[in-house]
């Protein structure tokens, strides 16, 4: 069976879905994005501000548009529904709390 190439994962914070996106990119030759980064503004510290919503989507949505093969990585809850239609493969990820929770503060 052959990867499929638009893959987006999703988890509460500290369930592995950076791991496992940066995993699955490197080995399937895959690029790998982040939700995070058209979702927040750079700021300094990080994630103090957010991007409109149609600027993000857009951002986003011109991203993916650059490459065949992509793994998407966070959620896009509230906000990406328009996106969907672009995903071949969803994968949600469920860890118990305890263990994100232990991830998070490592």
């Amino acid at each position: 069976m052959q990867m499929p190439s638009r893959i987006h994962i999703f988890g509460a914070s500290g369930s592995g879905t950076t791991s496992l996106a940066s995993a699955l990119a490197a080995k399937h030759g895959h690029r790998r994005l982040d939700t995070d980064d058209f979702y927040w503004l750079p700021t300094e510290p990080f994630y103090q501000q957010t991007r409109a919503r149609e600027v993000r989507l857009g951002l986003l949505r011109s991203a993916l548009a650059q490459f065949q093969s992509w793994v998407l990585s966070g959620s896009l809850w509230e906000w990406g529904d328009p996106l969907i239609p672009e995903f071949n493969l969803v994968v949600f990820l469920v860890v118990p709390m305890e263990v994100r929770l232990a991830r998070l503060r490592a």
